[in-house]
């Protein structure tokens, strides 16, 4: 995300910047300005909306006003970001999930490397966001955040498919 961020401020850079390459720095915070108002086409709103909650109010908007459907309630925008984070997340004690694994064998190029493990299962749900899983029967349990779980599906077809080590095929979202 920071590598794409970064091209796409060289590629403005490119564009505004004298000959000889000593202004850009001058450039910087006017480009800062627009990428921050603009909606994103990933989360479809504005990075300003997406950390606070409210559009930017510009000099412009002092003259020609906000349009009627801007203003939002900050509660509203919290129980939306509420709703979207957990969206999909609530496991079910005996649900089957994927844990995400960041961990790196020594030796081995990392983008080689399996980001998921799994099948594990979940065996308590311990808050919100927390829960107790167990690999297999005699597996040691481990205590996760919501966020490093997916849901474990067993394939209807072939695509998204992932062998897993005993052979059976599944795939998570």
């Amino acid at each position: 995300m920071v590598e794409r961020f970064n091209q796409t401020l060289e590629r403005y850079l490119a564009e505004v910047v004298e000959k000889w390459q000593r202004d850009w720095d001058r450039h910087i915070q006017p480009f800062l300005l627009s990428y921050r108002s603009a909606v994103h086409e990933s989360t479809s709103v504005t990075p300003v909306f997406a950390n606070f909650g409210r559009e930017l109010w510009l000099p412009a908007d002092l003259i020609t006003g906000i349009p009627p459907d801007a203003p939002r309630s900050i509660t509203d925008y919290a129980n939306d970001l509420r709703n979207r984070r957990m969206h999909n997340k609530g496991f079910d004690e005996g649900s089957l999930v994927w844990l995400h694994n960041p961990a790196r064998s020594k030796g081995k190029s990392p983008k080689l490397q399996a980001k998921w493990d799994g099948p594990y299962q979940i065996v308590t749900r311990i808050n919100d966001v927390t829960y107790r899983i167990q690999k297999g029967a005699r597996g040691t349990p481990k205590i996760v955040h919501v966020d490093r779980l997916a849901r474990y599906y067993r394939a209807n077809n072939a695509q998204d498919e992932h062998v897993l080590g005993g052979g059976s095929v599944a795939r998570h979202y």
